[in-house]
């Protein structure tokens, strides 16, 4: 990363001491790196602890998670690529296996980035030399990271939220302190439910949004790769969209819109540009420091590179090709197949949170909350398509609109890892594409496995069904 490869001395003070949570472990945090500090020792100045700070970020990185990988995996699940045999068995549904390497290697990268959180969270406390402002912004740096993973993953390992009455089904299980014995018994925690993972998050977001700065004056990189209030408000806009608690949803938009942000005129720009205002939260990566050729998402997604994953014709199809800038300046034809031009390489960032998104969040909340069709949203959807030079809509009815809402969510947000999602928080199933048999909604098989290794280990760990 640009400012954070100076702050290796971050991660490497924390990996010589974190302890290992019930649902991540590896051998090698065990073993002393040939150079390390002992807690106290990095919690003692501020600068040892600004550089502490910077290592939960460098773990969210992580090849397995936030390095891209999550966005890939929620997508090869959605409709919008051809089933990649590359991430086999993941598109495939049905064949699925709970001790398929994916899946154990996600599920354990965003349990050992909420270890890493739980830690710095815990050593904290202990900090000196540095103001009480400070200490509140690591602590809702450190809360918004841990929510961010949190959301992922009761989204990809349990079923949406409206799934139950309240909420009521098994979520994942939340870990929210570091242990000093990670291999006691009473870290063997069972799931929470999805109702209370949610709180968890919006708990953690809200006292994020209230800590953290507006920007870090730094608008080259640190406004866009550290979180701010900006990124908790618009990922609590999106935790309350899941919910279908619409009108706070659309309260947490208007807050983000209100901030500043804009769309760039053309929306190829925050992809090779990824610090404008329209981009609110990336993951930052740089050529020195990065997920690697096997795992970037410029790699997988890039015909030049690995070419892994093809865009479908069906996701073309949303498109007037001969005007919508999505894909005019977006999408590559190579090969006799579709590819996107949103990631190049192994230096990509990793987009989490873009304006755009907010105002279709907003766009959503008020088209579920009126009775009719709501004028404000219709203009909210047409402004992104205006940006990319799309027809305007003019929906006839409440319906028309919520589903040209979804549609243009598809044709925006498309390769951010929302595809699956969308689907399964709307109460859809999954539509037969290409070669792969539709899944009814509630199928056993729109969420993953729990990994083996994890219920072996932990006997209060409850498999998902089907599994």
């Amino acid at each position: 990363m640009k400012n954070f490869n100076k702050y290796k001395i971050g991660i490497i003070a924390l990996g010589a001491v974190i302890t290992v949570t019930a649902s991540s472990c590896r051998k090698q945090l065990f073993q002393d790196p040939k150079t390390s500090l002992s807690p106290d020792a990095v919690f003692s100045s501020p600068d040892r602890i600004e550089k502490a700070a910077i290592g939960m970020y460098d773990q969210l990185q992580n090849i397995n998670f936030f390095g891209g990988r999550v966005l890939i995996y929620v997508d090869v699940r959605g409709t919008d690529v051809n089933p990649p045999a590359y991430f086999n068995p993941l598109p495939q549904f049905v064949t699925v296996t709970s001790s398929e390497g994916y899946t154990a290697g996600a599920w354990q990268g965003a349990y050992r980035s909420i270890g890493e959180v739980n830690l710095f969270l815990k050593n904290l406390t202990s900090a000196s030399g540095v103001s009480a402002a400070k200490i509140g912004q690591y602590n809702g740096e450190a809360e918004f990271i841990r929510a961010l993973n949190y959301f992922y993953l009761v989204n990809m390992w349990a079923q949406p939220y409206k799934f139950t009455s309240g909420a009521t089904h098994p979520g994942v299980p939340l870990v929210l302190t570091s242990s000093d014995a990670p291999f006691d018994s009473s870290n063997q925690l069972p799931r929470s439910t999805v109702a209370a993972v949610y709180a968890q998050i919006e708990k953690d977001l809200l006292d994020a949004e209230a800590k953290l700065p507006a920007n870090y004056g730094d608008p080259g990189f640190s406004n866009v790769a550290r979180a701010t209030k900006g990124a908790a408000q618009a990922l609590l806009a999106r935790v309350y969209l899941y919910e279908q608690k619409y009108a706070e949803a659309s309260t947490y938009a208007d807050k983000v819109i209100a901030g500043g942000y804009i769309l760039n005129p053309d929306p190829l720009t925050p992809f090779r540009t990824y610090t404008t205002k329209e981009s609110i939260f990336s993951v930052a990566m740089n050529g020195a420091d990065n997920p690697n050729t096997n795992n970037a998402l410029g790699q997988h997604y890039n015909p030049d590179q690995r070419g892994d994953i093809q865009v479908s014709t069906g996701y073309v199809s949303l498109m007037d090709t001969t005007t919508d800038l999505r894909y005019k300046n977006m999408i590559l034809q190579q090969g006799g197949a579709f590819w996107t031009a949103k990631y190049v390489g192994v230096a990509d960032w990793v987009p989490v949170l873009r304006y755009s998104e907010i105002l279709l969040i907003k766009a959503e909340a008020l088209a579920n909350l009126a009775g009719g069709v709501d004028v404000n949203a219709v203009t909210l959807v047409n402004q992104v398509r205006s940006r990319s030079h799309a027809a305007a809509i003019a929906p006839a009815t409440k319906t028309d609109l919520i589903n040209a809402i979804l549609t243009e969510r598809r044709i925006e947000l498309a390769f951010e890892g929302q595809g699956e999602f969308d689907y399964l928080r709307t109460g859809r199933g999954i539509p037969a594409h290409s070669v792969i048999a539709a899944q009814a909604y509630g199928s056993d098989y729109v969420i993953l496995p729990i990994p083996k290794y994890d219920t072996d280990k932990n006997p209060n760990l409850v498999q998902n069904p089907g599994y």
